[in-house]
Formats: C-alpha cells, sequence, structure tokens
C-alpha cells in the first residue's frame, strides 16, 4: 500500500505535470476522443483536484458506493460549466492549488485510516490506493489525454 507521505507528494506531483502539460497544451480547443475538449479536461481537474477534503471521509463512510456513472457525468458537466468563464491561467492555477490541497489534507491522516479497506464500485482497496486511483491516475489520465497529439505530425 502506498504510504501517507508518497500519497501526498504524489498528489502534488500529478498537479504540478496537469499544470504543465495544460500550460504547453496549444489547442485547448481540440476535441478528445468523447465530449470532451482538451479545455473541459483540465477544467474537470482544476474543479475537481480540491476535492479531497468533500470526497475521502464520504469514500470511507461508503457514501459514494451508490453514485452511477451517470450521476458522475452530470456532476462533471456541471463543474465544468461553472468554470466556463475562467481563463486559462486561473484554471492552470485551480489545478496546482486544488491537488496541493487534497496532499495537506492527506497529510492529516494517519496510517491507520489509510489502510483500512474501502469498497467503491469495483475497487476494494485500502483507501489510500483508491485516494491514489483518484488524485494521482485520474489526474495524470486527464492531462495526458488533454495534451497528447497522436500520431506526431
Amino acid at each position: 500500500m502506498i504510504n501517507r507521505k508518497d500519497l501526498a507528494d504524489g498528489i502534488r506531483f500529478a498537479g504540478q505535470r496537469a499544470a504543465a502539460a495544460a500550460t504547453y497544451t496549444k489547442n485547448w480547443d481540440h476535441q478528445l476522443a468523447h465530449q470532451w475538449t482538451s479545455r473541459d479536461a483540465f477544467v474537470h481537474l482544476a474543479s475537481s483536484g480540491g476535492g479531497a477534503a468533500r470526497l475521502v471521509p464520504m469514500l470511507s463512510g461508503g457514501a459514494l458506493s451508490g453514485v452511477t456513472v451517470g450521476q458522475v457525468a452530470a456532476m462533471n458537466a456541471q463543474s465544468i460549466g461553472q468554470m466556463a468563464d475562467t481563463s486559462r491561467e486561473e484554471v492552470i492555477q485551480a489545478i496546482i492549488d486544488g491537488q496541493n490541497a487534497s496532499a495537506t489534507f492527506i497529510e492529516s491522516f494517519d496510517e491507520v485510516a489509510l489502510a483500512r479497506t474501502v469498497t467503491l464500485g469495483g475497487y476494494e482497496m485500502p483507501l489510500a490506493e483508491i485516494v491514489a486511483q483518484i488524485w494521482i491516475h485520474h489526474t495524470l489520465a486527464h492531462a495526458y489525454e488533454a495534451s497528447a497529439r497522436w500520431p506526431i505530425q
């Protein structure tokens, strides 16, 4: 299991890498393989990066187990829409600030709490590993998707 220090460091790292990808992505209107554009993906990261203080207690208590994919999609669309007038620079800063806030929140946990097994959808793993899935893997996946331009031309 990932320990608290590595988890917090990883969350901060993911935010910095996502911000770098956003900085160097020239076309934020690039259509991705689904309904989002690059901008939408970066705005999603900006709006969700700081959510650990709100979501981790719900993960721990099982409150998110009944949330459907459709509900998540609706929440994502709403949060993206709420940031429609946010500048590129503000989005990039929000990614960094949000990830840093989530890392700081995680640093307040003890290792026993992070090791507790949580079930969420198809996941059954320690809380720390689910947090890593959401605030590290998810962040890097969206940043890659939003910034990658394959094949290289």
